[in-house]
């Protein structure tokens, strides 16, 4: 689906195997992708056929989740791991300095990641994600910090009935129609790529789901969002019920400088559902970058 992907692995110091993708001539800048809980790097199918090949692009599966290894330690799926194995992959890669594009659990390993390593970002990318206690705030409901946990420790005592459940929806030619009714998709979807998106899920162990999206409703970033000295441009839809509006109006406000650009209509999957927005905002965003390095010109370019 996606041309020029390579698929490598890397173990980490813990000895987890983590799967990642890379993309790109190893000398053009680099971009890293921060999936979120709803998808791997298939989600970012438009935004790697508008970056071509002017850039070196990685992506990687979170430990536990999908094509990577389980870690020997279950407390490891919190949100620092997560920022503590990318910062592997930069380094096992060589890339030293990169644009991190973010959604929704990826915006907040990206912020967890500025905690440490600021100097290895150029900019941020936030789509459809928060800095932190998402539980407080999904479904723009109060009550969903307490429903939501007790579902989780749900999935996981049934984690074999939700895999089992996962194969029956992504084979039913209603699912999609059935999120668009339910709010969680917007009426405008690429449907061939959320149908993939929603393949992945068959792979899913879903003890260590509910495992890393518990722990991910635990993880806080909010000290650090008026602390980011680089350029950050936040991207969300204004029908998006995990992430809602106002958490991105917020993430504006107490970061200085940050752009905000919110899609009438989108939901929580908006890089499938307007990609060509999201494309735009961040050519235009990549290109004013300071010191960011300008991309080699690829072969369409010179059409």
């Amino acid at each position: 689906m996606i041309p020029g992907i390579e698929h490598r692995t890397h173990v980490t110091a813990d000895g987890t195997s983590l799967a990642y993708q890379m993309r790109g001539p190893s000398d053009a800048p680099a971009i890293v992708f921060a999936n979120g809980l709803g998808g791997t790097f298939v989600a970012f199918k438009h935004l790697y056929e508008a970056l071509g090949d002017r850039y070196r692009i990685l992506c990687w599966d979170y430990r536990g989740l999908y094509r990577s290894g389980r870690p020997r330690d279950p407390r490891t799926h919190a949100v620092r791991f997560h920022a503590a194995d990318l910062a592997e992959l930069l380094d096992a890669e060589g890339i030293e300095r990169a644009v991190f594009i973010g959604w929704s659990m990826g915006v907040q390993v990206n912020f967890e990641l500025a905690r440490r390593h600021q100097a290895r970002m150029a900019g941020i990318v936030v789509m459809n994600g928060t800095y932190g206690s998402p539980f407080r705030t999904a479904l723009a409901s109060r009550l969903a910090r307490y429903i939501i946990p007790p579902a989780l420790a749900l999935m996981k005592s049934g984690a074999g009935l939700y895999s089992r459940a996962a194969h029956v929806a992504v084979g039913w030619d209603g699912l999609i129609p059935t999120m668009q009714r339910l709010g969680l998709l917007a009426d405008r979807v690429d449907v061939a790529t959320m149908i993939a998106v929603a393949g992945e899920f068959k792979t899913l162990d879903f003890a260590i789901y509910s495992d890393t999206l518990r722990l991910l409703g635990a993880h806080d970033a909010r000290d650090v969002l008026p602390t980011l000295g680089m350029p950050v441009l936040i991207v969300t839809g204004d029908r998006d019920l995990m992430t809602p509006v106002f958490t991105a109006r917020k993430m504006n406000k107490l970061i200085p400088g940050s752009r905000l650009v919110v899609i009438p209509g989108a939901s929580h999957y908006a890089p499938v559902e307007y990609p060509e927005i999201i494309c735009a905002e961040l050519q235009a965003f990549l290109t004013a970058v300071p010191g960011w390095e300008r991309p080699r010109s690829s072969p369409q370019d010179a059409v």
